[in-house]
């Protein structure tokens, strides 16, 4: 069994919250998903970490970069109500 981690941030109603996941992954085992162990979402990261049970300062430190990271490179789409009737796939 392996513990693995992923945070990132969204922008929710002019906010920013760091989103901290735990997951543990049974690479002995073929096609078995991660499982999601815990999950913290808040506006300050110490809390997110915290809700999440993420205690050990060194995996707090890659996390906050990691979630910086993608408050640079990522970007939320919202797509809304877009109905995909009589659409054709491009090819």
């Amino acid at each position: 069994m392996e513990t693995f981690y992923t945070a990132y941030t969204k922008l929710l109603d002019y906010k920013t919250y760091y989103f901290i996941k735990r997951f543990s992954a049974f690479p002995e085992f073929k096609d078995v998903s991660p499982v999601l162990e815990a999950y913290g979402m808040h506006t300050n990261f110490e809390k997110a970490c915290s809700i999440a049970g993420v205690t050990d300062l060194l995996i707090r430190q890659e996390l906050f970069h990691q979630a910086e990271e993608s408050m640079l490179h990522g970007r939320v789409v919202e797509l809304g109500d877009i109905s995909y009737a009589n659409k054709s796939v491009a090819g």
